[in-house]
């Protein structure tokens, strides 16, 4: 039994290291591969915390799991991330200028509905700067506990699990010293999540630390900062804000990445494209829609000169139809 536990840690474990090799996401993971469980249940394998799983059963759905990863050949699909997509560019300068800022306004909200392009900006920038960027993912597992925000954050700062402080006020004494040492930039994506306990850490820690913050989320996440009940971390849409970027999926993105995926270069048919699949996308993931139309123009010619506004009505049809 003990070499079970340590084979299903191991599993856990490795799956983890593969998705921060692929800079995907822990939500999306769970999304993608359901045998992982919770997030709450993978944290706990890879802790080695497995008081209350079955061991035996977890064994089947992890191994099962990192087979099915490794015979995809990654856990995004391989898909191509374009770097002068508007997401991508806005995310980068607004990043650059907070760079420069000398006193506390240091918060970078960027904020759109799901699937334009948030997280892959994200991406982008921390394949640029490396370790310049801290990444954390936050959960709404975590439940507003500040104790919670933190260990994720010292864990993204090499701290192991078994020596992570016992307590929220250690931890974050301890995220104070290893982010006061140099100026880093922490990006929390999914911030939405965070709860007014945790902004108010948020802000403790911009107060007390150089580096940049980069809060990445849904717009829900503004409406709470102007509600009564997050009174004291308003601050952070206000004097500790440098920029708040509004991202939407617009047609030139569009017409950008169906040039690429499809190699098409007919301007004119691009735009008629583009035209028909905005208003679709936008109730419809977004991003992901188009990516998903462009594989289905992949299957059935509708690439090069075969792309036409038709072709691209008839794709997205079908990829709205398996939504």
């Amino acid at each position: 039994m003990k070499d079970d536990r340590g084979e299903l840690q191991a599993l856990a474990c490795a799956i983890h290291e593969h998705a921060a090799r692929n800079n995907v996401g822990l939500a999306k993971m769970v999304r993608d591969y359901p045998a992982l469980g919770s997030e709450r249940t993978w944290r706990d394998l890879r802790e080695g915390k497995t008081d209350g799983y079955d061991v035996q059963a977890q064994l089947v759905n992890y191994r099962a799991a990192l087979a099915t990863i490794e015979e995809i050949g990654g856990a995004d699909g391989g898909e191509p991330v374009y770097d002068d997509l508007q997401p991508v560019v806005q995310l980068r300068r607004a990043f650059l200028e907070t760079t420069k800022c000398a006193g506390t306004n240091r918060v970078l909200i960027v904020q759109g509905a799901s699937g334009v392009g948030k997280s892959t900006a994200l991406r982008v920038l921390t394949g640029k700067y490396g370790q310049r960027i801290i990444t954390v993912e936050a959960s709404d597992a975590w439940g507003d506990r500040p104790a919670a925000l933190l260990g994720a954050l010292l864990r993204s700062l090499g701290q192991s699990a078994d020596g992570l402080p016992t307590g929220a006020v250690a931890r974050l004494e301890r995220c104070q010293e290893l982010l006061g040492v140099t100026r880093r930039c922490v990006a929390v994506d999914e911030a939405h999540h965070l709860g007014p306990h945790c902004l108010n850490t948020v802000k403790t820690l911009v107060n007390t630390t150089p580096g940049e913050w980069v809060l990445i989320a849904i717009p829900t996440l503004w409406a709470k900062l102007e509600t009564k009940s997050y009174q004291e971390a308003r601050q952070l849409s206000t004097n500790r804000l440098s920029e708040r970027i509004r991202l939407e999926l617009r047609e030139r993105d569009i017409e950008r990445y169906l040039a690429r995926a499809l190699e098409a270069d007919g301007a004119a048919e691009l735009s008629a494209a583009a035209r028909v699949l905005r208003p679709l996308a936008a109730g419809n993931g977004n991003l992901s829609f188009v990516r998903d139309v462009a594989r289905i123009l992949q299957r059935t010619g509708g690439t090069g000169a075969g792309l036409t506004a038709k072709a691209a009505a008839e794709a997205a049809a079908s990829a709205a139809g398996r939504r």
